[in-house]
C-alpha cells in the first residue's frame, strides 16, 4: 500500500511538473515585459540591449519601422519619453523556444516633447537562446479613446 502511495504521488509530481515550468516561464516573460518598460522609462541602454535580440524589429503606431539600435535611440535621445506605463490583461503562449506576449498598455508618454496618453495592445515574439529570453519582434496598435 505504502508502495502504491508513493507511486501514485510520483505520478501526479510527474504530470503537474509541465505546469509549474510554464506557470514559472510565463511569470517570467511578464517580468521581463515589465522590466522592458521600466528601462525604457529610464533609458537603460545596457537593459534594453540585453533584452532586445540583435534582429529586433518593431512597427510602430505611427507607421515607422524600427531595428535594435534606432528604437534604443529613440528613448536615449529624449525623442520618446515615458513618464508613466501600466500593462494589463497579458496573454503568453508558448511554441517551444519561442513565446509569444499579447497584452494592453496604458501609456503617459511625450514624443519630441509633446505629452500624450496612448493606451494600445501589442503583439511581442521572445525566443529563447542561450537559457535566456529576448524579445525579437513587436507590433503595436493604438486603442480607441474611452
Amino acid at each position: 500500500m505504502k508502495r502504491s502511495c508513493i507511486l501514485l504521488l510520483l505520478c501526479l509530481l510527474a504530470n503537474a511538473a509541465p505546469a509549474f515550468a510554464q506557470e514559472s516561464t510565463e511569470a517570467e516573460l511578464n517580468r521581463l515585459e515589465d522590466l522592458r518598460y521600466e528601462a525604457m522609462k529610464n533609458a537603460d541602454t545596457k537593459t534594453l540591449s540585453d533584452v532586445f535580440a540583435d534582429e529586433f524589429v518593431y512597427q510602430t503606431l505611427q507607421g515607422v519601422t524600427h531595428n535594435k539600435s534606432s528604437y534604443i535611440g529613440s528613448f536615449t535621445s529624449g525623442d520618446v519619453k515615458i513618464n508613466s506605463f501600466k500593462r494589463e490583461n497579458s496573454r503568453v503562449k508558448f511554441y517551444g523556444d519561442t513565446a509569444t506576449v499579447m497584452a494592453t498598455t496604458h501609456l503617459d508618454v511625450a514624443f519630441k516633447g509633446e505629452p500624450r496618453k496612448i493606451s494600445l495592445f501589442y503583439l511581442n515574439v521572445w525566443v529563447k537562446r542561450d537559457g535566456r529570453w529576448q524579445l525579437v519582434a513587436r507590433q503595436s496598435t493604438a486603442l480607441p479613446n474611452k
